[in-house]
């Protein structure tokens, strides 16, 4: 690790790439267009599917099957997750995240149709009893891409 920090140090000082992008990157990111790096934190164990969902900046498909761009599923890390996906556009995008930690490919939920799986939404807003609007959690996506943080609510 000493030896990948130092390297990430002179890259940097050479005016190369800086010792964060170097050392954070994940191995997934391979520097594409509108390459987005999604860190899901507050993962609290290293088990079952981490699923990704990307959605177009439609009020009216906001968590629905009809404006989702797509659902991507991986390994779930603890305590962080990292990953890179791509959006097919550059512009504004919303994602959700969430810990199916039985790996049943479902966001399971309890009485009253309450989740019991940890879940994010991008840019954190707070969740009460409804989803957030998806003007809380619209990020943009530039052709050299975008790093988004979603925090996991147990």
């Amino acid at each position: 690790m000493i030896r990948i920090v130092a390297a990430a140090l002179a890259l940097s000082a050479a005016g190369g790439a800086s010792a964060e992008q170097s050392v954070h990157a994940h191995i997934s990111c391979k520097g594409e267009p509108r390459e987005i790096l999604v860190r899901v934190v507050n993962v609290k164990k290293s088990v079952g599917l981490m699923t990704l969902e990307l959605y177009r900046n439609d009020p009216d498909g906001f968590l629905k099957k009809s404006g989702r761009e797509f659902r991507q599923r991986f390994a779930a890390k603890a305590p962080a997750t990292e990953v890179c996906v791509h959006a097919p556009a550059a512009g504004q995008w919303a994602m959700v995240a969430y810990h199916d930690e039985n790996a049943n490919e479902k966001f399971d939920k309890g009485a009253f149709g309450l989740p019991v799986e940890p879940y994010g939404v991008s840019q954190n807003p707070k969740i009460r009893l409804a989803p957030p609007p998806i003007e809380k959690a619209l990020f943009e996506v530039a052709e050299s891409g975008a790093t988004v943080e979603i925090k996991l609510k147990n």
